[in-house]
């Protein structure tokens, strides 16, 4: 995965500051503020997305079409932030995101790395000063935060030239 800051033309600053966080050991900031990042990423993916797809199919697609469409998408950006991640994963397994020998391989480890980020962030937002976790899961839960940021900070939509 490309990590490189200066490839990323959305929310750039954001990232930056997540990055300099983990890289000082913040990685609570990380943790606690990397899945509203994605959900913004992810909404912009999608409002490109929707910009795309109305104008190759506008002419048609009725107006009942284009409203059905606006309320499933709204739907699906008020899901909680990581089945809305998730679902956006699965987005990439169908496409063939990886390449097709490695899109499951990719999947799972994407995917392992959201449930580890929401499974602490939650567990830190609720229980900080009794939380168990080790130190080194922190980190690379922390690592792994930054590394679903970059994968879809730098989707095609977001950086079309």
């Amino acid at each position: 995965m490309n990590n490189d800051i200066s490839n990323v033309q959305v929310y750039k600053e954001e990232i930056a500051d997540l990055v300099s966080a983990h890289d000082k050991g913040d990685y609570l900031r990380v943790l606690l503020l990397s899945p509203q990042l994605l959900i913004l990423i992810l909404n912009k993916i999608a409002n490109e997305a929707d910009e795309l797809f109305s104008s190759m199919w506008e002419k048609n697609i009725t107006d009942d079409d284009k409203e059905v469409y606006k309320i499933v998408g709204r739907l699906e950006r008020e899901q909680n932030d990581k089945t809305y991640i998730a679902n956006c994963l699965v987005n990439y397994y169908e496409n063939h995101y990886w390449g097709k020998d490695k899109s499951k391989k990719e999947f799972v480890k994407y995917f392992t790395k959201l449930e580890d980020l929401i499974s602490l962030r939650n567990e830190f937002a609720h229980e900080y000063y009794a939380s168990k976790a080790s130190n080194r899961r922190v980190k690379n839960c922390s690592k792994g935060a930054l590394d679903l940021v970059f994968l879809f900070a730098n989707h095609e939509y977001l950086n079309a030239a």
